[in-house]
């Protein structure tokens, strides 16, 4: 009998008890080399095999005639206007890395938690790189320093000349604006105070080269539009792929029953 007591006022007090409920859960965690670096590994792979298939095994068709999508047609080369959207995604691309690596010291990261937020950007940019050197080769279209508008053909027969869409220089720079604000927003167990900053620098840096690619003749306006967004979408999902979830664990104390963990 007085085990069944026992057991009837342990039931009743764990149903009535207030502590008996979800505790609110901790921040996620944006980690460096999650799961061992199986996810840094596996997304720097797949960079490097898109960017290899996508330059050197797939080329585009040599007989489609697909104009610049923007309908604007032949728009004359500009070498110093190219020149300047190569100088903004090299010096971009390794500045902003630079910088979030300043900020993780900053930060008082060290060692490889020093590394998180360069891995993060790299392997975001490097994604954006291989994604589009694949889909640059399906569509065959022609750059609008190529379209001969009078023939409606492209004059050249170069794999470079073909391979307008999506555009190669604003994608990198969107992925590392994408992988800055997923930074930024993604519960991380502290809010990087130089995300925000480097969120706004990378956009910048990606909307200039949207705007010069297609002043220097190299992209329609759809080209450079759809690079910014595909690089974009591709960083903020990087950032999110190092987002990692902690185990619930349940607690037993002598007032009831609490539960807390990462969601």
């Amino acid at each position: 009998m007085s085990t069944r007591a026992l057991t009837l006022s342990l039931s009743l007090a764990l149903c009535s008890s207030p502590a008996f409920a979800l505790d609110p859960p901790p921040a996620r965690l944006v980690t460096t080399l999650p799961g061992g670096g199986v996810t840094d590994v596996t997304v720097l792979a797949l960079s490097l095999t898109f960017t290899v298939v996508g330059n050197f095994a797939m080329h585009p068709s040599t007989t489609s005639q697909v104009a610049p999508l923007d309908g604007l047609g032949h728009r004359d080369r500009d070498a110093g206007v190219s020149l300047a959207t190569d100088l903004i995604l090299g010096i971009g691309a390794l500045g902003s890395i630079g910088a979030s690596f300043a900020g993780e010291l900053a930060q008082g990261s060290r060692g490889w938690a020093s590394l998180r937020a360069p891995l993060i950007l790299t392997e975001s940019a490097g994604l954006a790189i291989g994604v589009v050197s694949m889909v640059k080769n399906l569509g065959g279209v022609c750059r609008p320093r190529a379209w001969n508008d009078a023939a409606a053909t492209c004059d050249s027969t170069a794999d470079d000349d073909r391979r307008a869409f999506p555009s190669g220089h604003t994608a990198p720079l969107a992925a590392l604006s994408g992988a800055s604000l997923g930074m930024w927003l993604l519960p991380s167990g502290r809010r990087d105070p130089w995300a925000a900053g480097l969120f706004a620098a990378t956009t910048a840096l990606a909307a200039s080269n949207l705007t010069l690619r297609v002043a220097a003749g190299a992209h329609s306006w759809v080209d450079t539009s759809a690079g910014f967004a595909l690089g974009f979408s591709l960083g903020l999902a990087t950032a999110a792929l190092h987002v990692r979830r902690a185990p619930v664990t349940v607690a037993v104390s002598g007032s009831g029953v609490a539960l807390s963990g990462v969601w």
